[in-house]
């Protein structure tokens, strides 16, 4: 889908496990960050990886370089506008890294979600983010848990309650970026060992 506005973010390397729209020129389509989004190029329907609750983990290196960001989070499918909320496992900017700390940002966003309030954190974590850390979360019908190396940081009760969908990706935001914080603009390097994915015990989805 595209938007006549220019984006915040521009996205360099983009992994999603999901894709529901409609034909070219309708306005069916998933994360709808802007009610004029329109689709531009027909995709084909695809449920590689569509789960709805378990716990899921990544362990990643973050970027710490001011103007990107790094991201792990799910969307639902929304074959149904209605089931369409954010959950973020976690996402890091490269302006909120030093050597001994990071902001870590996690949550819910409710998009057209109606049953779902906005609850999203930035919690400043004692960690080196440019060493691998795990960030996950335990997703259940009433409450998401999240986690980082194993460490419960916070429950939140409340729940999407539909198939979701996952991202993961580096991105690059050009208001941020400048010769003196990033001189060797290309390539960045995004390192990730695994996402892993389990389902509920005694659950088919």
């Amino acid at each position: 889908m595209e938007n006549s506005a220019i984006y915040q973010f521009i996205w360099q390397m983009w992994v999603q496990t999901g894709c529901f729209a409609g034909p070219a020129g309708s306005l069916v389509g998933q994360h709808r960050f802007d009610p004029h989004l329109v689709v531009k190029e027909e995709q084909p329907v695809l449920t590689n990886y569509v789960p709805k609750y378990g716990y899921f983990e990544t362990r990643l290196k973050a970027v710490p370089v001011p103007g990107y960001m790094v991201a792990l989070w799910m969307i639902g499918f929304e074959s149904s506008a209605e089931e369409s909320a954010e959950l973020c496992i976690f996402e890091i900017f490269g302006a909120e890294v030093t050597s001994k700390q990071a902001t870590v940002g996690y949550g819910l966003h409710p998009f057209g979600d109606a049953l779902i309030r906005d609850e999203f954190y930035k919690d400043v974590l004692e960690i080196d983010v440019t060493q691998y850390h795990v960030y996950a979360a335990d997703w259940r019908p009433e409450h998401v848990e999240f986690f980082v190396d194993n460490n419960s940081i916070r429950t939140i009760h409340q729940s999407p309650r539909y198939p979701m969908q996952f991202m993961l990706g580096i991105y690059e935001i050009p208001s941020q970026l400048n010769a003196e914080s990033c001189p060797d603009m290309w390539p960045k390097t995004f390192a990730v060992d695994y996402v892993r994915g389990y389902r509920l015990a005694g659950s088919a989805s």
